[in-house]
């Protein structure tokens, strides 16, 4: 695990990474920058870019320790959303994003992207999993001041070509109640679109008492619009989720033509801040009137989406009893050091292999016994673990021929 506080283009270079791209769109100047960056066991790359106006940088420095110690002991954030069947999509990233304005107001902005293992070969599908956490900077609510709190955020991601379509997102109505809820992916069968008896969809519940969500998706953008209940001109507080911490969740599944190599994802996140200020007016003092102050902040992710890749070269071996040779996996997650796992299958007794798992690249030598007959063949199946999970996969393992000469 690396962090560094900088530009957000060293840490790329320090690693010999494209690390995806985060930027924050605000009034005030960005004093500070935080970054982190881990690889997990299953080489999918974790990545935290956060950034601070002048006099938000100690909080911006607290959320870098939080994510470093999640990272540390390698549990699942608090933060993070409930994770997919990994038997039903591959992750590919995790990013987040974060600002501390002048306010002592923050956000965070975290995506998960993952593949579908699919077997489909009408297409390709991606689900990206965003969570959105807003904590204003609240000083109270009494007297004649109230505030920071927040009264509004905005969500959105948005595909690029060659994607074709947004197939579903979540939420995906009006939601007015406290408790709510998105399930998607009902829509993707197993043994047509996944593997039999696999199950794609995902589900993610949270609670947002005073909040109302606007699904205002479209084409080949989802977007949502939250907006919360705020104080009265009789100085009544802000609720719970403007004045403290609150995250909602969002998800959007999109389908690009099958063989697509790449394609852009660009996701955002915002809020809106307010400070109020009461005072008496009016002939003799006989009305309150309010003066505001309102400041925000955008975050966003850039990524540049590649599927998994896995290829086996040479495809054939041809060896005599008691000799060897080898063989090579090349098994990639883009952007990411590390490899996708893989396994060996179908291999014979007679056929000793060096391994039989593994992840990224890797030379396998394989042994024929001594005594082993002549004419004997084996066809080992090298495929991603679980099945499916890059495209030349897709419609089954790869497969090496093993003969004895």
């Amino acid at each position: 695990m690396v962090a560094a506080a900088g530009p957000t283009s060293s840490l790329s270079g320090i690693l010999g990474l494209q690390l995806p791209q985060a930027s924050v769109s605000v009034s005030s100047r960005v004093a500070s920058v935080f970054q982190g960056v881990r690889l997990d066991h299953a080489g999918v790359m974790h990545v935290y870019q956060g950034y601070a106006a002048a006099g938000g940088e100690a909080r911006a420095a607290a959320g870098l320790n939080q994510w470093i110690s999640e990272q540390a002991n390698a549990r699942t954030s608090t933060l993070a959303a409930s994770a997919p069947s990994n038997q039903a999509w591959t992750q590919l990233a995790s990013t987040v994003t974060s600002f501390t304005d002048s306010w002592n107001d923050y956000i965070f902005y975290g995506m998960d992207d993952y593949r579908l293992n699919d077997i489909n070969s009408g297409g390709e599908w991606y689900l990206f999993a965003t969570r959105t956490l807003t904590s204003p900077g609240y000083l109270g609510c009494g007297g004649s001041n109230c505030g920071p709190y927040i009264f509004q955020r905005n969500i959105t991601m948005t595909a690029g070509s060659p994607v074709s379509s947004l197939i579903d997102h979540g939420p995906s109505s009006t939601i007015t109640t406290s408790s709510t809820s998105y399930t998607v992916g009902v829509s993707l069968s197993a043994g047509t679109d996944v593997g039999v008896g696999v199950n794609a969809s995902t589900t993610q519940t949270w609670d947002q008492p005073s909040v109302t969500t606007y699904d205002q998706s479209s084409g080949l953008r989802a977007a949502w619009q939250e907006a919360f209940s705020g104080p009265t001109l009789n100085i009544a507080p802000p609720p719970a989720t403007a004045s403290g911490s609150f995250q909602s969740d969002q998800a959007a599944i999109f389908q690009a033509p099958e063989g697509t190599t790449s394609f852009s994802l660009f996701g955002a996140g915002s809020y809106a801040a307010e400070k109020d200020t009461f005072y008496s007016c009016g002939l003799f003092g006989w009305a309150t009137c309010e003066s505001s102050a309102v400041q925000g902040a955008t975050v966003s992710i850039s990524l540049n989406v590649r599927p998994p890749a896995i290829s086996v070269s040479p495809t054939s071996l041809v060896l005599s009893s008691g000799t060897s040779g080898s063989f090579g996996i090349q098994a990639t997650i883009p952007g990411s050091t590390q490899g996708l796992t893989w396994d060996i299958t179908n291999d014979q007794s007679w056929l000793a292999l060096t391994s039989l798992v593994g992840n990224g690249s890797a030379n396998v030598v394989a042994t024929v016994l001594p005594k082993t007959k002549k004419g004997s063949v084996a066809y080992l199946n090298i495929n991603t673990s679980p099945a499916y999970a890059a495209p030349s996969v897709e419609r089954g393992p790869i497969v090496l021929k093993v003969t004895v000469h």
